[in-house]
């Protein structure tokens, strides 16, 4: 027990008072006559013994009377774990948890809703002194500043449910550096109010701190059923006009009930384009295909919808991806003629694919960007501008088909190749070998057979290079050779493609040019030329997006749009590169698909979803948050799990000790009626 007032403990010197009082009224003696005494001997002796016992009943009650009434005004408490010492100058950090999963509902209400109510109650039980900081998952500017009482009372009223989810260990780490700054306390205190899900809180990354005080302030809320969706994306990162599509997407259920029949629903521009239905067992994840084809070139929009309750906020994945109405291809040559005058003839007359054809010394760099595929036909050397300009192009998501010159300088071609990190050229072989293998399951020869154990006669090469595949280089073989090394190779780049072949095509006696391989390899290479689109981005977690002009526009001062709810946002940018332009994405941003402007103009669509952290409904119990708590080494903690009746109370206690002043008034009371009974009373009864 401890003192606020300690000093008027002196008062307990009063208590001298009645005892000196007694002691003066016990040496007073008073003489009465009586005509005959004798019959009183016997009533005086038991007379006095009653007597002395009443007055020292009196002295003992008026003592302690007089004692409790000291201590009570004393200020008398029991120290809780925050109130070792009582503080006129403190530093409260209350963080409340507004991500998605406090929308469900719990014991005492909405999760959100009780939150608010227990921050409420922190901020009444403290002193009107004290300084607070709120902190919610958006960390803005103003959760970077102490308020008054009053002021923190408004800034909870204005907590509401964010998409924005932050790990526990970030916002403890904030609300250290606050406390820390407010120079004048040493009492700092830290309140978390949340559901603690188990995917943002991670207690395992918490860090000590001796000077401050954790509170665990758990809200407790229903466990419920959840489906929701996980990711999509399509065979073929190709897209165009009247070509058939394929989308995968996972649908999770994370539940312990299963689900059958399940609806998943496609939306592309507003119109329901697939439907399809799944079954899924408890607990599990499933893959659905919709198919559907494109109708139309440019930028497309896309939905992906299934239907649950009460869970809604991961209901939907948004997409958004360009469907191509044209290809651009450049040949690099140096002539090449037969070689040359048969790859023109696999693109001559197409509708959708267009080719030029131009000499290295020829070439314009910054037109690259401007090709979907390079194939560089026989080059028998390289210069390093060319390589650095190549690997850019392929790095950015180009797609490079490389063919070996027959009298190649092959130290010039591994320059290249070191730069886009595929295996080396060494020695070439002459020895006449056939290609063996063929990988159907690529998309380059997918559907190219009806059945892939059909008799195909392979082509004989003569002249080819080996791969180096020492180090930590690697491909993929899409042909393959007899001795189980690669004929063309395959290796994805940065965020485009490299196909390598590892024979001229020039060479007499290689016979690939004369095959029926040659034409839909070439071909189907260039068809799935498309640059890497992003089909979506996560916010939270995905810090910017690229949009790029395809009118060869300079981009300046853009504007993007919500297509769902109209408002417009001029967003930050982070890199500026001609018709090339990389934006920040804003935490604030809501889920949807985003327009691009640049003067008014469309120039390309975004599409934004939610983090799926929230979906994920496990939370930690009370017991694993103080084991886990504990493991890092954090010693000051409480764990705050009282109702909203008693919670201002417990709060209370633990920031000024639990009050003893009542109970001693009390205890003077009792000592006060005491007192006066024994004096009233006491001759009647003995």
């Amino acid at each position: 027990m401890k003192f606020l007032f300690p000093g008027f403990l002196w008062a307990l010197f009063a208590v001298l008072v009645p005892i000196i009082i007694h002691l003066v009224n016990l040496r007073r003696h008073q003489t009465v006559y009586f005509s005959n005494v004798n019959f009183l001997k016997k009533v005086k002796r038991e007379t006095r013994r009653k007597s002395r016992l009443k007055q020292l009943l009196i002295l003992l009650s008026r003592v302690m009377m007089l004692a409790a009434l000291v201590l009570a005004f004393s200020k008398p408490y029991i120290p809780g774990s925050e109130s070792e010492k009582q503080q006129s100058n403190k530093a409260v950090c209350i963080y409340i948890d507004n991500s998605f999963s406090m929308s469900a509902e719990g014991p005492d209400g909405i999760a959100i809703e009780s939150a608010r109510q227990k921050a409420f109650s922190i901020v009444n039980a403290g002193s009107p002194d004290t300084k607070y900081a709120l902190l919610t998952n958006n960390l803005g500017k103003k959760h970077f500043r102490f308020y008054t009482r009053q002021e923190m009372t408004q800034l909870i009223e204005e907590v509401e449910l964010s998409h924005i989810t932050t790990p526990l260990s970030t916002i403890a780490l904030r609300m250290n550096d606050l406390l820390n700054n407010f120079l004048f306390s040493t009492d700092q205190v830290l309140y978390l109010i949340s559901d603690f899900q188990k995917t943002t809180s991670d207690l395992m990354n918490l860090k000590p701190d001796t000077a401050t005080t954790y509170n665990f302030t758990p809200v407790k809320v229903n466990k419920v059923p959840n489906l929701y969706i996980d990711s999509c994306w399509f065979d073929s990162p190709a897209h165009h006009v009247n070509g058939l599509e394929v989308l995968n997407v996972t649908v999770v259920n994370d539940s312990e009930n299963e689900y059958t029949r399940l609806p998943v629903n496609f939306h592309l521009n507003d119109s329901l384009k697939a439907l399809a239905t799944t079954d899924i067992g408890a607990g599990k994840k499933e893959t659905v295909q919709l198919q559907f084809t494109n109708t139309s070139s440019g930028l497309q929009q896309g939905r992906i919808e299934i239907s649950d309750y009460p869970v809604v906020y991961d209901n939907k994945l948004f997409l958004s991806y360009r469907v191509d109405s044209k290809i651009n291809t450049l040949l690099i040559h140096n002539g090449g003629g037969k070689v040359r005058r048969n790859i023109e003839a696999v693109f001559a007359n197409d509708e959708f694919i267009d080719m030029d054809m131009v000499r290295p010394d020829r070439l314009q760099i910054s037109k690259l960007p401007n090709y979907s595929a390079l194939i560089v036909l026989e080059l028998q050397k390289l210069s390093t501008g060319l390589c650095d300009e190549l690997a850019k192009y392929v790095e950015t998501g180009g797609t490079l088909v490389f063919i070996p010159s027959l009298y190649a300088d092959t130290a010039s071609y591994n320059l290249l190749f070191e730069k886009l990190n595929v295996p080396a050229f060494v020695a070439p072989d002459t020895v006449i070998i056939p290609v063996k293998d063929v990988a159907f399951e690529e998309i380059v020869y997918k559907g190219v057979f009806k059945k892939e154990a059909e008799n195909v006669v392979l082509p004989n090469i003569k002249y080819r290079y080996r791969f180096d595949n020492a180090g930590n280089r690697s491909q993929n073989a899409l042909l393959g050779f007899a001795d189980n090394t690669t004929a063309i190779g395959f290796s994805g780049v940065g965020k485009g493609n490299v196909y390598t072949f590892s024979f001229p095509l020039s060479e007499a006696e290689n016979e690939f040019t004369d095959h029926l391989l040659f034409v839909p390899t070439l071909y189907n290479m260039v068809l799935y030329a498309t640059p890497f689109q992003e089909l979506f981005y996560v916010l939270g977690r995905d810090r910017f997006f690229e949009v790029k002009s395809l009118d060869d526009e300079v981009i300046q001062n853009p504007v993007i749009r919500n297509l769902q709810s109209g408002t417009e946002i001029i967003p930050s940018v982070i890199k500026q590169g001609g018709t090339g332009l990389r934006l920040r994405i804003d935490p604030d941003f809501d889920a949807g698909i985003y327009e691009v402007l640049n003067a008014n103009k469309k120039i390309d669509e975004v599409a934004l979803n939610y983090d799926l952290n929230e979906s994920d409904l496990n939370y930690y119990t009370p017991d694993e948050l103080i084991t886990y708590a504990r493991q890092q080494g954090i010693k000051h903690l409480n764990l705050i799990e009282q109702k909203a009746q008693s919670f201002e109370g417990t709060i209370r206690e633990l920031d000024q000790g639990k009050k003893l002043w009542t109970l001693f008034i009390a205890i003077a009371l009792f000592f006060l009626l005491l007192e006066t009974a024994i004096i009233k009373f006491w001759d009647v009864l003995f």
